[in-house]
Formats: structure tokens, C-alpha cells, sequence
């Protein structure tokens, strides 16, 4: 091991003598050039050939420095986890793993702190949603009450028009968070899971409402259920109690992923509300890389895990058939034809 230590501490000294050498030499053939203009043409421009060959020399020693440097920080910082790695250490790393799926954040940070997050799971394609949201039940001046905000979280395909049109939006709304995910419905658990890690990690909210982007919120009966359960923790919404795990079709989920035959009560996928510390309960029990298809399943199976059982509140109808809008505090539109 020592004499590993010394060669490589020979290897960097004569590293740094290269780059001085480099260096000198291009000072040197630099004054030259300068100092005899009766040089040839040709000649200066052989001169001038052997100190662009000198620059990219020095330019791909500095580069190899860097990496000798990052290795040696990597050692350190290894040698420090080896010792002193904890479970809220590991907790972090994995929210920042997930957190590296984001491709684009154009979300404006505010310094308030938000009664009401609102999350919408939106497929890339569906602008004409997020115009709707942003011009109906989105839009502020509507409502009586004003300490909440929106954004909206989508994945990204190959069509490039697509994503060209979707970035351009997210440029003039500033809300959209775009993720490195297929839209495709086996995913969108992990759309809810990048919102979730990056919501506590960028805003400061008190509660959190995930929906998808064809649902209608009441923003007035939102902040009525929240202000009347001010001592509430824990995930709230319209909860599916018993329900068989269907192993064929769309909905299939094999033994492999969930291998009870009935899941756990969850919040079905219309939309759901948690407090800020539920989100922070619930997070370390994500696993980015087993995820199982049924997104609202997957998160009521997470969050009972984390000790944290569903409860069921009227007023989130999964249907806007017959409800009656001014008790509704959400509903799901059925005529709204989805792109997954």
C-alpha cells in the first residue's frame, strides 16, 4: 500500500512539473514569435502549430489534475461515510438520487410559506389542461382565499416538438416541473414520488394536495376542511378499503411486487391531502426502484408501512355525477379523455 502511495504521489509531481514546463515553453515561443518579425510565414506557422499542441497539453494535464483531485475527495469522503454513515444520512441520499430525475425546474421560489401546496400529475401532452386549471378553478381571483400556489409535474417522451412546446410553457408559466420519466401508466408512482421529495426540499408548505390534471378543486372547501382539522396528521381523501389485487389486464400486479391478495386502504387516485410531516414521515419509505404499477395502491402501501393509515373524507368524488359543487372539495372528470 505504501508503495502504491508513493507512485502516486510520484505520478503527481511529475504532473505538476509537466504543467510548468508547458507552461514555460508557450511564454518562451510566445516572446519568440514576437521578438524576430522577420520570421517566415512558414516558419510562424510551425511556431504557432507547437503552441496550440501545448495549450491542448496543458489543458488535458489541468483536466487529469481535476480528476486526480475528485479521486482523492472521493477517498476522503468514503473513508468518512465508512465511519460515521447513519440512517438519516442514507434517508438523504436516496431523496437526492431521486431527486436527480428532475430534467427541468422552472418553479419561481417564493420565501412564504404556503397554507396549500397543490401537486398535478400532468401528462406532457396535456397543455390544454394545464390552460384549463390556470384559467378556471386555478386561477386565484376566483377564490377567496389566496395562500396557495400550483405546480405541476410531468414526464418527458422522444417527440421532440413535444418536450420543445412543453419547455416553452414551463418558461412562461414557471410551473411545471418536468421529470426524466416515460409517461407512460406504470410510471406516474414515480411521478408522485420526484413531487413529493422535491416539494420538501423547494417550498415551504403546510399541506400538500396531489391530484391529476383532470380534477376540478374547490380552493374555498380545501382550506374549510383544513381549518377545521387544524390537529391532523396523516393522508386524507376519498379511501378503497379491501381491495383485490387484480394479478391480468392494465391493472395486473404480480405476486413478485405485492404479494398480498388484497391491498392496504389507500386514497384513490383523484387525489389525496398529507401534512408537511406525513411527506416527511412517508418519504423514507419510497423505493424509487421497486415501484409497483397501481400509483394510488403503491402510496397507501407506502404510507402503512411508515405507520400512517388512510382516512376517509367526503368531499373527494371520484365522479361529478350528482355531486353538488358547493360541498365538493374535489372531483374527478370523467368526460376528460386521459393521455395514459
Amino acid at each position: 500500500m505504501q508503495r502504491i502511495q508513493i507512485n502516486f504521489k510520484m505520478s503527481v509531481l511529475a504532473i505538476i512539473l509537466l504543467v510548468v514546463l508547458v507552461i514555460f515553453m508557450c511564454t518562451t515561443i510566445n516572446f519568440t514569435i514576437s521578438k524576430f518579425d522577420n520570421l517566415t510565414e512558414k516558419t510562424k506557422a510551425v511556431l504557432y502549430t507547437a503552441i496550440n499542441r501545448l495549450d491542448d497539453a496543458k489543458k488535458n494535464t489541468e483536466a487529469t489534475n481535476q480528476k486526480i483531485d475528485k479521486i482523492i475527495s472521493l477517498q476522503q469522503v468514503n473513508k468518512r461515510v465508512d465511519r460515521n454513515l447513519t440512517l438519516k444520512d442514507i434517508d438523504l441520499m436516496k431523496e437526492l438520487y431521486t431527486l436527480t430525475h428532475i430534467t427541468l425546474d422552472s418553479v419561481t421560489k417564493h420565501n412564504q410559506i404556503y397554507k396549500l401546496l397543490i401537486i398535478v400529475s400532468s401528462h406532457s401532452r396535456n397543455n390544454w389542461r394545464r390552460r384549463w386549471i390556470r384559467s378556471l378553478w386555478g386561477n386565484r381571483t376566483i377564490w377567496s382565499e389566496k395562500n396557495w400556489r400550483i405546480v405541476f409535474v410531468t414526464g418527458q417522451e422522444d417527440d421532440e416538438e413535444v418536450m420543445l412546446t412543453l419547455a416553452e410553457e414551463a418558461e412562461k408559466y414557471k410551473d411545471i416541473l418536468i421529470e426524466d420519466i416515460a409517461e407512460d401508466f406504470y410510471q406516474l408512482a414515480k411521478k408522485i414520488i420526484i413531487g413529493l421529495t422535491w416539494s420538501m426540499h423547494n417550498i415551504n408548505f403546510e399541506y400538500i394536495l396531489k391530484i391529476d390534471d383532470d380534477v376540478f378543486v374547490n380552493i374555498d372547501n380545501a382550506f374549510q376542511f383544513l381549518n377545521i382539522n387544524t390537529n391532523m396528521e396523516g393522508y386524507y381523501g376519498n379511501v378503497v378499503v379491501n381491495n383485490l389485487v387484480e394479478r391480468i389486464g392494465r391493472y395486473g400486479v404480480s405476486k413478485k411486487e405485492h404479494l398480498a391478495d388484497y391491498y392496504s386502504p389507500y386514497c384513490s387516485g383523484g387525489g389525496f391531502i398529507m401534512t408537511k410531516a406525513t411527506v416527511a414521515e412517508i418519504l423514507p419509505f419510497f423505493d424509487f426502484t421497486r415501484v409497483f404499477k397501481i400509483d394510488d395502491a403503491y402510496v397507501g402501501e407506502t404510507a402503512m408501512r411508515a405507520g400512517i393509515s388512510a382516512t376517509h373524507v367526503v368531499g373527494f368524488y371520484m365522479s361529478n355525477t350528482w355531486c353538488e359543487l358547493k360541498k365538493t372539495l374535489l372531483f374527478h372528470i370523467q368526460q376528460m379523455n386521459t393521455s395514459v
